[in-house]
């Protein structure tokens, strides 16, 4: 592997219901760890869902959401930090009539050498 950067609108845009920014690919980079940026926005949200394989890590650049965590809730907003762990329901709701923009990075809960199988293969195999 060897050091790069990418600009802000460097990354593979892939359309998975919503457009997604993959900034760094599960199986493309080969070092167990993901990171997509998109928009999300009110109305738009994912049903409940549980990732058996990997955590999930969202940085909320900019908005308010609320996720639902097993039977918690967390507000979110702007500059914050939520962590979900694997094999947990979750979902999120936008604030009424807004939108947020997402940095969501995922990683396995085991060790890996390749993909995982987790929710950015399944966009990167598109």
């Amino acid at each position: 592997m060897q050091p790069y950067s990418l600009s802000v609108y460097d990354g593979t845009m892939v359309e998975y219901g919503i457009p997604f920014l993959i900034k760094l690919g599960e199986c493309s980079h080969g070092r167990g760890i993901a990171m997509v940026q998109y928009t999300a926005r009110h109305g738009e949200e994912p049903p409940e869902h549980v990732h058996l394989s990997e955590d999930e890590v969202f940085y909320v650049i900019r908005g308010r959401l609320t996720f639902v965590c097993g039977e918690q809730l967390f507000l979110t907003e702007t500059g914050g930090t939520m962590v979900l762990p694997a094999g947990v329901p979750h979902t999120y709701r936008v604030a009424d009539n807004e939108e947020a923009v997402l940095l969501a990075i995922t990683y396995p809960v085991q060790k890996v050498t390749h993909g995982w199988g987790g929710f950015v293969a399944d966009m990167e195999q598109l």
